[in-house]
């Protein structure tokens, strides 16, 4: 909030503050597209400029991201980066799935209708972090539960119970180059912290808005970027009704490469 003020402090006018403070509570939704307008009418120039403005600069920040999955190794994403999704090798892996366990081998001659039927190509050549991880738990929790979604779509229902037995339920924590993203992602999240900036200053309410915000990336992230991991032990399970899950494992192998001697 500092930082913004400040970046924002050279292009206001010189009524700019009491034009966003006149003296009232603003009774106008956290995610109201209307907070652009009100700072509009506070800076010189023209909102989108800013954005742009903004964006360009956000180039060379680096933010805080999480990526949610299962694994029985986080340390790979330590050792190799978090990787693009790869749809040859996804299959090979959902096979490899469907070999392994038995109450899965009615599907090893059906493989490929089975993907045929799901019909989904938007994951390849791309990953996907998020802006926080709450809104990830909260309402994404399917990535730690079951893993890869297109598998889990792939082998459906049958294969729920399967997939959660393989590997734990992980969240990585990604120091994420911005200038890994698009110039029109990054003029996204700068009219998120421009609103939320404007609503905080006019109101100066007691809780900050949930940044729901995803990236979406079509380069591997580097080993360097994965800072940290952790194994929620409670999730609310959105494909089936957001039951409560608790996995059997909260540690995986990399947990006990990192053990204190």
């Amino acid at each position: 909030m500092p930082l913004l003020g400040s970046w924002l402090g050279p292009r206001f006018r010189k009524d700019g503050m009491r034009r966003l403070r006149p003296g009232v509570y603003r009774d106008i939704c956290w995610d109201d597209s209307e907070w652009s307008d009100i700072l509009e009418k506070s800076v010189r120039g023209n909102f989108d400029s800013y954005t742009e403005e903004l964006a360009d600069s956000l180039k060379h920040a680096i933010m805080r991201t999480f990526h949610g999955c299962r694994t029985d190794d986080a340390g790979i994403y330590f050792r190799e980066g978090l990787r693009l999704h790869d749809r040859r090798e996804m299959t090979a892996k959902l096979r490899t799935i469907i070999e392994e366990n038995a109450e899965l081998h009615w599907m090893r001659d059906r493989v490929d209708e089975a993907i045929r039927e799901v019909d989904n190509t938007l994951d390849e050549g791309r990953l996907y972090v998020v802006a926080d991880d709450t809104v990830l738990l909260k309402h994404a929790a399917h990535y730690l539960i079951y893993g890869s979604e297109w598998i889990t779509a792939v082998l459906g229902g049958p294969g729920h119970r399967v997939l959660k037995n393989i590997g734990v339920p992980t969240l990585l924590e990604i120091d994420l180059p911005l200038s890994m993203s698009t110039s029109q992602t990054r003029t996204e999240l700068a009219v998120k912290m421009l609103n939320e900036w404007t609503r905080f200053t006019c109101n100066a309410p007691d809780w900050s808005a949930p940044i729901d915000f995803s990236f979406c990336l079509r380069a591997d992230v580097p080993a360097s970027c994965i800072v940290g991991h952790s194994h929620p032990a409670e999730l609310h399970d959105p494909l089936n009704g957001r039951a409560l899950y608790r996995p059997l494992k909260t540690a995986c192998a990399y947990c006990g490469q990192r053990l204190p001697l």
